[in-house]
């Protein structure tokens, strides 16, 4: 009788727990949840991770080995345990709707909702949060130093649009141009009258006409490619977009920072010793011209190694961080439609890079060029550089 009793009880409860359980539909996906990044500290102490949502806000997740502390941030995402296992670094998201509701108002790049970063000490709860930051980076094998690039600044709202006093300007001298083709015109007919015929003289009169108001239209073109726009940024195609934004070096022992202007690249060497920064010419000051600097934060001593250059590009520095090699171009005008790079080399204590290969370098074979789209690295002995 027992063993009838246990099956038949058994049957009752897995009925029972069938009719309350929620059945599986597709609604349930978006509330799926999964692990995204995870991270250890070096130390051992220290555990971070993200959890994704399948749409929505996810959160990162700073846990400490034996479970005694444990920090939550709302859409944090892309961390770093510094090497000395002190501080993460991370992104923050904006919130999930407001990047959505940017997308289906098809706002333009600069008008879309940024990421920020957040600092926090391993351990505490006090999290600095600093807004509107493009990028962050710490280096790979040291630490004390953070870089991190922040977005262009939000446009003024306050400034005045200059569009419609110069599209004014163009049409009045359309019509100053008319009114000067129409005199013109009738003192040519008055002189050539009885010379050719009717006909020959409309034609002549017509194509005339038409020659002046094609130029004049030509001319409001040309005005309308030198507009600003409301904000006072450069049109596009103008240089605005490639122009550098400002980077901030960042002493993570005492919250202390220095800023760099215009910047549009920095690497640090792997130990941290070094930054390299690349800088750009200032949209609206033809004077301005673009920088190659090497930051010592330690020291706080900045270097020059190259100045007054078209592009640089793919920074390497080798394993000590003693030597710097990257690809420059200085000699093409804007609008070449075929621009050739070198290949720069700098080594502590030189007065600034030295170009040390190019399309005419012996060994280069006929026909070939230094390549902008690969980095050159160093050999671990730094004795080799590879391009």
């Amino acid at each position: 009788m027992k063993k009838i009793f246990l099956p038949a009880f058994l049957l009752i409860c897995f009925g029972a727990s069938a009719q309350t359980k929620k059945p599986l539909t597709h609604d349930v996906y978006d509330g799926w949840k999964s692990i995204g990044e995870r991270l250890i500290s070096n130390d051992g102490q220290f555990v971070v991770y993200t959890i994704n949502a399948q749409e929505g806000d996810g959160e990162l997740v700073i846990q400490s080995a034996d479970n005694q502390y444990k920090k939550t941030i709302a859409r944090g995402y892309g961390a770093v345990i510094t090497e000395d296992s002190r501080h993460v670094i991370f992104k923050i998201k904006p919130f999930y709707q407001d990047t959505r509701q940017a997308k289906i108002k098809k706002k333009k790049p600069d008008e879309m909702p940024k990421d920020s970063i957040g600092i926090i000490e391993l351990g505490k709860d006090a999290v600095i949060k600093i807004a509107r930051v493009k990028s962050f980076k710490s280096p790979e094998k040291g630490f004390g130093y953070l870089a991190y690039q922040m977005e262009k600044p939000e446009p003024d709202t306050t400034k005045k649009a200059r569009k419609p006093a110069v599209v004014d300007s163009a049409k009045m001298n359309i019509d100053m141009l008319v009114k000067l083709a129409d005199s013109i015109i009738r003192r040519s007919v008055d002189s050539i009258k009885g010379n050719v015929t009717k006909e020959e003289l409309i034609k002549i009169s017509s194509k005339a006409a038409k020659e002046i108001i094609k130029k004049g239209k030509d001319e409001l073109l040309v005005e309308e490619n030198d507009w600003t726009d409301a904000e006072g940024d450069d049109v596009p195609g103008g240089g605005a977009s490639a122009e550098g934004t400002d980077l901030v070096v960042r002493n993570m022992a005492d919250g202390k920072v220095k800023t760099f202007k215009l910047v549009a690249e920095y690497l640090f060497d792997k130990k941290g010793n070094r930054l390299l920064i690349e800088t750009t010419k200032a949209a609206k000051d033809s004077n301005s011209v673009a920088y190659v600097l090497l930051y010592t934060p330690a020291s706080g001593k900045t270097d020059t190694l190259m100045r007054n250059f078209n592009d640089g590009k793919n920074f390497a520095f080798d394993e000590e961080g003693m030597q710097l090699a990257f690809v420059a171009e200085r000699d093409s005008s804007k609008k070449a439609l075929q621009k050739f790079y070198k290949l720069w080399y700098y080594a502590a204590g030189q007065d600034s890079a030295k170009m040390i290969a190019e399309k005419n370098t012996v060994g280069m074979q006929l026909g070939f060029t230094i390549s902008e789209n690969a980095t050159p690295s160093f050999s671990k002995d730094g004795k080799k550089l590879f391009f």
